[in-house]
């Protein structure tokens, strides 16, 4: 195949990408429910004891010289280990100049996120449960977001520097955290002055204008595309998940073992999180469900001047992400909401499939691995078990659709319950991965803390 070729199919690649990864650079939605069933049943954690709430700036002030060792050697690991990593530039190392003015941003700089994130003291309350009359929190604290989509949903307490929580709480909570804004408007071509600053390039993709297509490089890994795919389209290599598992589970490592526990399982609930967003088959495969062969053709088709095979490969997958997504927050709300924890997720997520055992090729070769490989079965139960207007109508855009608020309704009404019966199996299947990848790394975390 001639380079015109491989330019054009790299071109519908980006195409898709930056409309997909855009509309979609989220996986599951609001973590928390999906961590709490998973730790519940884990004693090393549900019955660890309380650990004292610390603020970062008190951290990082106690911890500034032991940080800037280990952040050092952490880059330099990563340069070594990583593929397609982009080394951070060396004017942002963390340097110990005892300066509490600007710790946080300097902090902020080398581990290279919005320098604009919260960082409040809370935690995210399950639905369903009483809060003791503690005073909550708005989500507009905790998060740069301006668009707050199942945040206004959920419920957070405040906290205050002192006093003890459970470790269950502050794992799940901190779950979630990197959705609030963590990884957004990183690039040089984001329109920041951060962005800029940061060593990571122009964006590889999703769409550098909009705000949640900003983090799509940070939350999605396309590590087993065929090779063709890769040939034409090796911009797909540069992901940045491996790079923030491994850079939040050493700093929680390093929590742990200076004696800072709160922040320790805070840290680890960041890592957490990113691992989770690989075990969803919307964010290991950039068109799941289309062969290479299919993307091939559809690219044939677009080079001579019928695109339209290739537009609606986008909104299909595009819309079949969102209402996946939608379906899992709804069901899983719903089963917290009245109490039903012998709810299909709720078991799947108690319950893991075999475990392997976690290293740091564990994401990519384990996680991510898994994922795509599901991408096809995926797709052929949306098809069976979903409504027809909702995942297989190129022509209708879901992300706004009144159909998603009552998507469970609307699906009986179409498909009977067997489609919440298949659909439910079928993210049952993925939760119960989940669940073992996650513990995999607690207990490789808290085996060697």
């Amino acid at each position: 195949m001639n380079k015109s070729f491989f330019r054009a199919l790299a071109a519908l690649l980006f195409f898709v990408l930056i409309l997909f990864g855009g509309r979609q650079a989220q996986a599951w939605s609001e973590h928390p429910l999906l961590i709490y069933p998973v730790l519940k049943s884990m004693p090393v954690v549900a019955n660890a004891p309380e650990v004292e709430v610390k603020s970062l700036l008190t951290f990082l002030l106690q911890e500034e010289e032991g940080l800037a060792r280990m952040l050092a050697g952490q880059e330099a690991w990563a340069r070594e280990n990583i593929e397609a990593y982009a080394p951070r530039p060396d004017n942002l190392a963390f340097v110990a100049t005892g300066n509490a003015e600007d710790i946080l941003q300097r902090f902020f700089y080398a581990i290279r996120i919005d320098p604009n994130v919260k960082m409040a003291l809370y935690h995210h309350l399950p639905p369903g449960v009483d809060g003791g009359g503690r005073e909550v929190i708005s989500p507009y604290e905790l998060t740069t977001l301006d668009k707050l989509t199942e945040m206004l949903h959920s419920t957070y307490l405040r906290l205050h520097e002192g006093e003890l929580i459970a470790p269950i709480l502050v794992l799940a909570s901190a779950n979630n955290e990197p959705d609030y804004g963590f990884d957004l408007g990183l690039f040089e071509d984001n329109n920041t002055y951060w962005g800029k600053l940061y060593g990571f390039g122009e964006q590889t993709f999703g769409n550098p204008n909009l705000p949640y297509g900003t983090q799509a490089p940070f939350h999605m890994g396309f590590y087993h595309e065929p090779g063709i795919v890769f040939a034409a389209a090796p911009f797909l290599k540069r992901t940045f998940v491996e790079y923030r598992i491994n850079l939040y589970q050493t700093l929680a490592e390093y929590a742990f073992a200076a004696g800072q526990d709160y922040w320790g399982y805070r840290f680890m609930g960041w890592a957490m999180h990113y691992l989770g967003d690989l075990s969803m088959p919307y964010h290991s495969s950039v068109l799941p469900g289309v062969s290479a062969l299919r993307m091939i053709w559809i690219n044939l088709k677009a080079m001579i001047g019928f695109p339209r095979s290739r537009d609606n490969a986008v909104q299909l997958v595009s819309n079949r992400h969102t209402v996946y997504e939608q379906f899992q927050w709804l069901a899983l709300k719903d089963a917290y909401e009245k109490g039903n924890w012998e709810h299909p997720f709720i078991k799947a997520l108690e319950n893991p499939v075999e475990a392997k055992p976690y290293d740091h090729t564990f994401p990519r070769e384990v996680v991510a691995r898994e994922s795509y490989k599901k991408g096809k079965a995926t797709t052929r139960a949306m098809k069976r078990y979903m409504p027809k207007k909702l995942i297989s109508d190129p022509k209708f855009e879901v992300s706004d659709a009144a159909e998603l608020d009552n998507l469970l309704d609307y699906m009986v009404a179409e498909k009977g319950p067997e489609g919440i019966e298949g659909m439910t199996a079928l993210i049952a299947e993925r939760f119960s991965a989940y669940s073992m990848h996650t513990r995999s790394f607690v207990t490789a975390m808290l085996e060697r803390n």
